[in-house]
């Protein structure tokens, strides 16, 4: 499905703040009919993944300082409760996949391949909140992922994701091994306000995103 490729290259990327998106790009890209990608477009600009600069301009939005607290308000709300849900459906085979995803994001930061480092990150998170078994918070977190994808792919560019020291991943597993699920809930509520904190040192750096 058309709509879902893009949201997953949203979700991991692809698209930086201010980019222009083509319909006619698109389709060609794809293979398809215009159609289908003005069908897809529309639903994303519901979901706030992408915006009309103009009547006939459709670009990647810039978050802006209030928009960033308001999805961090609403991350640090849904994501660990997720989370808190989905842990004790979390079995070894989950602990495994967790530890793997967790090892192809430390590789890419190692290499700097960003591209490999989104999709390693988003398939951390995901895994955990599809275990929850909640799709109203689900479709909610997948919404929010699509309106701070492009900025959180910006900020590991400029800024570089080795600056982000501390690997909240690892703690999250550490806890699942354990079976803390406190400690489980609270590793990722940190993951989630360090990535945060990074788009706001930004903004407040002088930078657009």
């Amino acid at each position: 499905m058309l709509h879902a490729k893009l949201r997953q290259r949203i979700w991991e990327g692809s698209f930086l703040p201010g980019d222009r998106v083509s319909i006619r790009a698109l389709a060609q890209e794809e293979g398809v009919s215009v159609i289908p990608v003005r069908d897809a477009v529309r639903r994303l600009v519901a979901e706030g993944a992408l915006c009309f600069a103009d009547s006939r301009t459709i670009e990647v939005p810039r978050l802006s300082l209030p928009n960033h607290r308001d999805i961090l308000f609403a991350r640090m709300q849904l994501e660990p409760e997720t989370a808190r849900r989905a842990f004790a459906a979390l079995s070894q085979n989950d602990l495994d996949t967790l530890v793997g995803h967790d090892t192809a994001v430390n590789r890419a930061i190692e290499a700097g391949d960003l591209d490999a480092y989104m999709t390693a990150n988003f398939d951390f998170h995901f895994h955990i909140y599809r275990k929850a078994d909640a799709p109203a918070l689900f479709r909610l977190i997948e919404i929010l992922w699509l309106q701070s994808g492009p900025s959180m792919r910006y900020i590991a560019g400029q800024y570089r994701a080795q600056e982000m020291a501390a690997d909240f991943h690892k703690e999250a597993t550490d806890a699942l091994t354990r079976r803390d699920c406190d400690g489980f809930v609270a590793a990722l509520r940190s993951d989630i306000a360090q990535g945060m904190d990074f788009i706001r040192n930004a903004e407040a750096a002088g930078d657009r995103l």
